[in-house]
């Protein structure tokens, strides 16, 4: 039997779940004929064939989870079809863009090093996510540079171990697709980050009764982001490395059944200036979210992301940053307050924000000046 692996589906993710397969054991398919559909924590992805050929077996049922590089499906014949895999440079989405591109990580090998676990060779932060994932480096096969072992063969080691010894107890539904994901970018999260999260209100009494908050608050961001630019980058924790942006690709966390996704507004720094088009790019992102249509390119590339939990409830919030973005802007609920205006106490609508940064990359001052710029921002009438 000729053995087809799945392939890495382009987003650095260990794994995916089989949706639906568009083939059955038996049957004859041409190449690039679409074979089966899995789902990631950012889309579902039909997967082509890359041969012709009758198919004698299907490695799996719809709601079964395959791992990159294991078979897939069997063709008549002996080997398996080379398939080529890519480094992980994912976004979670919740991927938060692993974003599993939810939600992220990117990992530079920049030199060996030995783990406190034994003699393989591993960077610090692959050592880091190895401890907090319970993976013993000794275990693993590195597949990087001189047999460096690389974020992404721990997380393949630890996806095994999970898959091989973890028994479900009773009454408890194992998690699948984006909500298992996420879960898994929460921990990477948690292992590389030092989070600092700071609150402050903004006095929106100035806006007419039309306002489109999401729009307005989208603009600030912008703003924000040109007069403080820290927050808008990302940072390795590797190389002890930053990398700044010019452009705002803002990440927009969007609630689902299914679980939490962060479609990107690519080059949001130019769509702020026809808010008609902006709050259509956004009714669009919602609606193939809804759908799971979203392009997997719409998934990738944030700079730094944007929550308005408050359309539902809460005023404050500490939101979860998703490596290797270094901030995350957040709204609470709009309320009304009393505040002083021309030495009288009056009535206004108040919009709460808080903002979290990693204070491995950021600043407590670079973090609060991006914020007063945010709310100066909101705060006009325009």
């Amino acid at each position: 039997m000729k053995k087809f692996n799945l392939p890495d589906l382009g987003e650095g993710l260990p794994d995916a779940e089989i949706r639906e397969w568009f083939v059955k054991e038996g049957d004859t398919v041409a190449m690039h004929d679409n074979i089966v559909s899995m789902e990631t924590a950012k889309a579902i992805v039909d997967v082509p064939t890359p041969i012709a050929g009758k198919i004698v077996k299907l490695f799996g049922q719809p709601g079964d989870v395959i791992l990159t590089g294991s078979p897939l499906i069997g063709f008549e014949g002996e080997g398996v079809i080379d398939t080529k895999t890519r480094e992980d440079t994912g976004t979670v989405a919740g991927k938060l863009e692993t974003g599993s591109d939810v939600l992220q990580e990117s990992v530079k090998i920049i030199k060996s090093t030995s783990s406190a676990a034994g003699h393989k060779k591993a960077p610090p932060v692959v050592v880091g996510l190895a401890h907090h994932l319970g993976v013993d480096l000794n275990t693993v096969q590195g597949t990087g540079t001189g047999g460096m072992i690389t974020a992404n063969d721990v997380k393949q080691a630890h996806v095994t171990n999970v898959a091989s010894t973890t028994v479900t107890s009773e009454g408890f539904e194992p998690l699948k697709g984006s909500r298992r994901m996420m879960a898994q970018a929460m921990q990477t999260s948690h292992a590389q980050i030092t989070p600092v999260t700071v609150f402050d209100d903004a006095d929106i009494g100035a806006w007419d009764a039309e306002q489109d908050i999401s729009v307005r608050i989208v603009r600030a961001i912008v703003k924000a982001c040109a007069a403080e630019p820290s927050l808008n980058a990302h940072f390795e924790t590797a190389s002890q490395a930053r990398k700044l942006f010019s452009e705002v690709n803002l990440g927009i966390a969007v609630d689902s059944p299914e679980g939490l996704f962060v479609p990107v507004i690519h080059h949001a720094e130019k769509l702020v200036q026809d808010p008609q088009q902006l709050r259509a790019k956004l009714n669009t992102m919602k609606q193939q979210v809804r759908d799971r249509s979203i392009p997997a390119e719409q998934l990738k590339g944030a700079t730094i992301t944007f929550s308005n939990f408050g359309t539902f409830a809460g005023r404050y919030a500490t939101p979860i940053i998703v490596p290797p973005q270094v901030a995350i802007i957040a709204c609470g609920k709009k309320h009304d307050g009393v505040v002083a205006k021309d030495g009288q106490a009056v009535v206004h609508p108040i919009l709460p924000i808080s903002i979290t940064t990693d204070h491995c990359a950021v600043t407590g001052g670079e973090a609060t000046r991006f914020l007063g710029a945010l709310i100066q921002d909101l705060e006009l009438g325009i």
